[in-house]
């Protein structure tokens, strides 16, 4: 659905790269959760998506078309929820999208029945008649997806979606963005709230200082590893037996064992090691946290 290659950027009087030979791939269907510290390179990566911005190094491919040569194809396919409000606040909920439908180039003899569509997936009918300089920020959010949904776009670029907003309406977002996944839409999602990216994604990719540094689904990031800590330094040649049953990692007298995430597996695991010549010292799990992990691969240096 969407391949990006070797893809980098750099702003006009800028030093450094924004965005460096980052390599990407992503299924329809999928619901990447995009992560990153304060100008990772996120915000520079969904404008080149969207062609706000134009890349001159690399290349971007959309459900075939190459941005380069397809722009206003690729437009077409993309609905992009931004952070900011964009919307006019002296006009209706009704009145906006109206607005944005003709920007859009819905017809008219459509928009009506997409506006009608929006508003009822988004539960604003009941507040489309009010200037939206009154609404709640849950509800400005919430007309925020409302536009970005009018031309019913196969694929879909949340941008922090849920900043300063009520648990209520962050859950109802999230909810709704699920809910487009499942209708077969292609969704990346990026956010700081790592407990949303975990309850919402199938697959994640974390960048930092423009560099793409992991793209792995959800599910393997988060399996378990028993970890054997050994009095003796290990010999690699002790766990020839071990290494062809189980995807393990060594580290002077430690040893972490990949998806031992059951207890036939964690038997199989002892008996094999009680034929080596390793004396234990401990064993413990350790499950694997995407806040965790992304603190290890960023470091914890604050970033302004």
């Amino acid at each position: 659905m969407i391949e990006i290659e070797n893809l980098s950027y750099q702003y006009p009087n800028s030093s450094k790269k924004a965005l460096k030979n980052v390599q990407l791939s992503i299924n329809k269907g999928d619901l990447l959760g995009l992560v990153g510290p304060n100008g990772a390179g996120k915000t520079t990566l969904i404008s080149l998506l969207t062609g706000i911005l134009q890349h001159k190094t690399g290349n971007i491919t959309i459900s075939g078309y190459s941005i380069a040569k397809s722009a206003q194809e690729i437009k077409q396919m993309i609905g992009y929820i931004p952070q900011e409000y964009a919307f006019y606040p002296n006009l209706t909920g009704y009145e906006n999208l109206q607005f944005f439908a003709g920007v859009q180039g819905i017809k008219h003899s459509k928009a009506r029945s997409r506006i009608e569509y929006c508003l009822d997936f988004c539960q604003l009918k009941q507040v489309s008649q009010q200037r939206t300089s009154k609404f709640s920020g849950g509800l400005k959010r919430r007309l925020n997806i409302a536009i970005g949904l009018l031309a019913d776009p196969a694929i879909f670029l949340f941008d922090e979606p849920t900043v300063g907003i009520d648990p209520q309406s962050r859950a109802f977002i999230l909810q709704k963005i699920k809910s487009l996944q499942s209708l077969g839409k292609t969704i990346i999602y990026t956010s700081h709230y790592m407990e949303e990216v975990e309850q919402l994604c199938d697959s994640i990719a974390i960048i930092d200082n423009g560099e793409l540094l992991m793209q792995s689904t959800l599910q393997s990031l988060q399996q378990k590893k028993l970890i054997v800590t050994c009095k003796n330094k290990i010999d690699a040649d002790s766990l020839m037996s071990l290494k062809a049953q189980f995807k393990l990692s060594v580290e002077d007298r430690k040893i972490e064992f990949q998806q031992v995430d059951s207890m036939p597996r964690f038997y199989q695991v002892l008996a094999e090691l009680q034929k080596t010549q390793l004396q234990i010292d401990s064993m413990s799990y350790k499950e694997n946290n995407l806040e965790q992990l992304f603190l290890d691969l960023t470091s914890r240096k604050l970033r302004d």
